[in-house]
């Protein structure tokens, strides 16, 4: 093996996750259209090791998972362009499938509407600390 395999080698290797970084090597992809809660969600998950895209509505989603396959799918249930519960549907199924899927919303329903539809797990809105953040994800 040359210099530059083994570069190559040791600069694509994954560290592996801290404490102080539990989410390090995960891509977390969120739907999400309102910019204050998508950017909060953003600083959080950043402050957590984890990579993270961001779409504001479905047609962003298709177009970002044509690409990447994340490790976890955020979804607000309310979306611009259609429901989120439908979204989370999608990705339990076929080849579109997630390792993990959560439903985030500030409606009191949305729990109940994100579980039925097959969501691992569910983030009220406002969050409320990383740690919560966190937790949801691991």
């Amino acid at each position: 093996m040359d210099s530059l395999d083994s570069f190559m080698q040791t600069f694509m290797q994954t560290r592996p996750p801290t404490s102080a970084h539990p989410l390090l090597g995960l891509t977390v992809l969120v739907v999400e259209d309102s910019r204050f809660a998508s950017e909060a969600m953003r600083l959080l998950c950043l402050r957590s090791g984890g990579r993270i895209r961001r779409a504001g509505s479905l047609f962003h989603v298709q177009r970002h998972l044509k690409i990447y396959l994340p490790s976890v799918v955020i979804i607000d249930i309310g979306l611009p362009d259609g429901s989120g519960v439908d979204l989370i549907r999608k990705l339990r199924v076929g080849k579109s499938r997630v390792d993990v899927v959560l439903g985030t919303s500030a409606d009191p329903d949305g729990k109940h509407k994100a579980f039925k539809a097959g969501a691992d797990g569910f983030q009220t809105k406002p969050l409320s600390s990383i740690s919560y953040f966190q937790s949801k994800i691991l």
